[in-house]
């Protein structure tokens, strides 16, 4: 498996986690970082790594002409979650129990900023046929998004538009969020190794493995214009999926500079 080096660091990630979209086929999150280190510049370059993997918490923020004053009586339309565990090495499976109780929560923090966010009721589908077909359509939209950063000439896809269109609604905010955590123990044990791994190369080389990882993908739809008017994705390393607090903050992030301004 070749690694991704993180420019201008001796470190490298190793994707062994498959997350994103799991079931999809979506992208995956490094699970564990490999270091590569020069003696005489050890500390500098920790320090570089530490700058650049901790700054990159939201992509940048993509809007259509639709001004965000405009953008209200907004239906939350069903999120989806996949959330992968750890509980063995550095190797994580989807798990369907732990991916409900973060749809859950996310429904339970986005719903808490019901006076910042105009969300005035959500479509929840029982047909299951439907929601399949909008589950590929989401993955759709948003991995286009997310791949070219860009929105301008993304139109949305024909089930959604007619679900809209049916409920009577304009705008339908999407929302996707996916991640790793680990089983009780397995961290502490993955230092271990890391450190061991140390000590056989005299400090050369050493793993350091990542504790958890969430992202939270957010797109608001726009049936009248056929487009997107809003998209933006966060990302936390080391960050619990399931933490309420830690999700608070990545939605806070997330519409900074659209329905609040930039503190």
């Amino acid at each position: 498996m070749k690694p991704t080096c993180i420019k201008y660091t001796n470190t490298y990630e190793y994707n062994f986690q498959i997350c994103g979209f799991p079931r999809l086929g979506g992208a995956g999150y490094p699970t564990i970082k490999i270091n590569y280190i020069r003696m005489k510049q050890r500390t500098i370059f920790m320090i570089l790594s530490c700058i650049i993997l901790s700054s990159c918490t939201a992509t940048k923020l993509l809007t259509s002409n639709v001004q965000p004053s405009e953008v209200t009586d907004i239906k939350l339309l069903e999120p989806y979650s996949y959330i992968s565990m750890i509980k063995k090495g550095n190797r994580g499976e989807l798990d369907d129990s732990i991916s409900a109780i973060s749809k859950q929560l996310n429904i339970n923090v986005i719903k808490s900023f019901d006076e910042q966010i105009p969300i005035t009721g959500d479509i929840f589908l029982t047909d299951s046929a439907i929601n399949i077909t909008l589950e590929k359509e989401y993955e759709e939209l948003i991995l286009t998004a997310d791949r070219n950063k860009n929105i301008t000439n993304l139109r949305i896809t024909p089930a959604l538009d007619k679900i809209l269109e049916a409920n009577d609604t304009r705008f339908g905010l999407i929302i996707i969020s996916a991640g790793f955590t680990r089983i009780k123990g397995n961290y502490g044990k993955e230092i271990l190794k890391g450190a061991a791994l140390g000590i056989l190369t005299l400090g050369m080389y050493y793993q350091t493995p990542i504790k958890a990882y969430s992202t939270i993908y957010a797109m608001i739809v726009d049936s009248k214009e056929d487009n997107v008017a809003f998209y933006r994705k966060s990302f936390k390393e080391d960050m619990e999926p399931l933490d309420q607090e830690v999700l608070t903050n990545q939605y806070k992030k997330i519409f900074e500079g659209y329905f609040w301004t930039k503190k």
